[in-house]
């Protein structure tokens, strides 16, 4: 249907964005609401070719569908680009890496589209990569066709190609334990919900979004011997190499905090680079668990030429020695998982 010509200026049938739905996934909803398609809300756009909507034609967006500009703004994935450091936000939250958002590969739940035909913000973060309600990983590419799956395309349950996504044709597997731990904390703290404290990963309530993805990032991304888990530097990596991260990630902090990792073990299969920097950008109150976790490896691996430089904490020193070893007491605590 080509509507780039028409220049419509709303469409007849209106309806506000749900509480768990993300934004493009708002679009393709009314785009079937109106019998439309993504590609022709691009032409309308001036976007001929995309495939996603950038953050600023939220405004034109809401006059074409009628929805609730302060509202729909922070349910889409935004950038933004100073000095060469790219910074994401999402809801309310500042992402400093922009791996960690998936603004153009989105992923779904057969299931919960079918049951529900929302997509769900959650998973437009990387490290969400299963449903913590059905229990199955979600799943970034079409099993019909094998393409990526893409915001353009024909509508909110159907493929480019013309598959369904619903489950029948788009089989998927059942997710680990860390995928739905991690699925459920994330999507706690993307929308400020209460984290129970009696949970065995507990030492991970608390933390700011950006600092708790980034800390499973820099736990998993690396192989026991030290290679990546052909993560890109710098991309968003597929479903199913993020689930990895995220279940070498939980596997490796749950046996830190219980003190049951080898010496000279792990270190190497951990992204020291990645907790230098958030030792540096991070609130203060996250530092103190980065620093707990820091000295635990530090214990198991005194040799490594790598940590070194971790095993200090200068504004930790501001405050005494008693209150640095009363606060970490504080943090060691037995877990199970």
């Amino acid at each position: 249907m080509q509507l780039d010509w028409l220049r419509p200026t709303t469409f007849p049938n209106h309806d506000q964005i749900h509480d768990e739905e993300s934004g493009p996934g708002y679009v393709l909803r009314m785009c079937d609401l109106n019998l439309v398609q993504f590609c022709d809300i691009s032409n309308i756009l001036g976007l001929t070719g995309f495939t996603y909507i950038p953050d600023n034609r939220i405004p034109e967006i809401c006059r074409l569908f009628g929805a609730n500009h302060s509202k729909l703004v922070p349910r889409f994935v935004a950038q933004s680009k100073q000095k060469s450091v790219v910074t994401t936000f999402i809801l309310g939250h500042k992402l400093q890496k922009p791996y960690l958002a998936r603004q153009r590969h989105p992923q779904i739940c057969p299931h919960c589209l079918a049951s529900k035909r929302i997509v769900q913000l959650a998973w437009d973060i990387t490290l969400v990569t299963a449903c913590h309600i059905h229990h199955n990983q979600l799943i970034d590419s079409c099993a019909q066709c094998g393409r990526k799956i893409t915001w353009r395309r024909s509508s909110l349950i159907n493929c480019q190609c013309g598959a369904s996504f619903l489950p029948m044709h788009q089989p998927s597997k059942l997710a680990s334990k860390a995928e739905i731990y991690v699925s459920r904390l994330i999507g706690a703290k993307l929308f400020g919900i209460f984290e129970p404290k009696n949970h065995p990963l507990s030492f991970l309530n608390n933390l700011q979004l950006d600092t708790a993805l980034r800390l499973i990032w820099s736990f998993g991304q690396l192989e026991d011997d030290g290679h990546s888990l052909s993560v890109r530097p710098g991309k968003v990596p597929s479903t199913a190499i993020a689930g990895q991260v995220v279940q070498k990630g939980i596997e490796r902090i749950y046996k830190t905090l219980n003190h049951q990792v080898k010496r000279r073990k792990l270190s190497s299969s951990i992204y020291i680079n990645g907790i230098k920097q958030l030792k540096k950008d991070t609130p203060w109150n996250d530092q103190l668990k980065i620093q707990y976790l820091i000295n635990l490896i530090v214990e198991k691996d005194l040799t490594t030429s790598k940590l070194p430089s971790l095993t200090t904490h200068n504004q930790l020193t501001l405050f005494g020695t008693n209150t640095h070893e009363k606060t970490l007491q504080t943090f060691n605590r037995p877990a199970r998982y």
